[in-house]
């Protein structure tokens, strides 16, 4: 242990341990290096992470892997990554998004000097899949293996959604449609409902209409994230037997409402709902956050 002796300087102890934190990175990069040369490989350190911001070396041949569970149903891995690099020329850092089971989802790179935040953002469907993340970190363009060629930064975000004021996603299939709060007469809103082109890609809600009673249903597209000219959303409206009663769609950047009205007249025999379904579906690599509003009414 280094101790300041009467006679020792501040600068001083502060070169000496400058020198020796110095001399250790040098010796551990060497030692990396022996070891890869010698037939040792660097391998893939993995390690779990919650949100949050995480920081750790980029190593020239090495990889480190951030694993990000569990994943709720419909949640969105929001990942924000950039370098913080050393004084010398030539680094370079690839990032990728993948799956649990190392399925590749998102890729990006920098290149020294280049340290702008890149994000890297995926959803889950109601399943939920994937139901765990991997961020693999490679460093590259470095004179020997293990060399610290700078530090990343991963600043991780999870988001959950609300679709139908749920809490949570949509179901995919029609045995589980989310069913809509609306059986009484009256005006309802559900404002934070979200589809993405990554692996959320449908919604399907369910919708009970008493006899002698209509309804007006309309969808409406919010708000739209990518720049994807290939992005539209699908609407299908569909009854108890998944017959298709009206349809729609909006291309990206429209906003205009898709608007579907039924009545379920009165009869004799009984007393049963009508059972109606609505089909999001968006493609190409966009997401879309969008309303429901239903009016219903007694009567016609």
């Amino acid at each position: 242990m280094l101790r300041k002796g009467p006679g020792a300087s501040s600068s001083a102890v502060s070169g000496v341990h400058s020198a020796m934190l110095r001399w250790r990175e040098l010796f551990c990069g060497a030692l990396l290096a022996a070891l890869t040369l010698a037939g040792f490989p660097l391998g893939a350190e993995e390690r779990t992470v919650g949100e949050g911001e995480h920081r750790g070396s980029i190593l020239h041949e090495g990889e480190l892997v951030l694993r990000v569970e569990p994943i709720k149903p419909g949640q969105t891995l929001q990942a924000q990554v950039y370098p913080q690099w050393n004084a010398e020329k030539g680094g370079r850092v690839e990032w990728t998004l993948t799956d649990g089971g190392g399925a590749k989802l998102r890729a990006a790179g920098h290149r020294q000097p280049e340290e702008q935040p890149i994000l890297l953002v995926w959803t889950s469907n109601s399943e939920p899949r994937p139901d765990a993340y991997r961020i693999q970190i490679q460093g590259k363009g470095g004179q020997f293996s293990g060399e610290v060629l700078g530090q990343y930064v991963v600043q991780i975000s999870l988001w959950d959604q609300n679709d139908g004021d749920s809490g949570t996603d949509a179901p995919e299939i029609y045995e589980k449609a989310l069913e809509l709060p609306v059986f009484e007469p009256g005006v309802h809103n559900f404002m934070e409902c979200f589809v993405s082109g990554t692996a959320d890609i449908y919604d399907i809600y369910k919708v009970s209409v008493r006899p002698n009673h209509s309804l007006i249903l309309k969808a409406t597209p919010v708000l739209w994230n990518g720049v994807d000219k290939r992005g539209k959303v699908h609407w299908d409206f569909l009854n108890r037997s998944f017959k298709r009663m009206k349809d729609g769609q909006s291309p990206l950047s429209e906003i205009s409402p898709f608007t579907v009205r039924v009545f379920h007249p009165q009869v004799r025999s009984g007393n049963k709902p009508a059972i109606f379904y609505l089909l999001v579906k968006i493609e190409g690599d966009v997401s879309l956050v969008y309303s429901l509003q239903t009016e219903v009414r007694e009567g016609q």
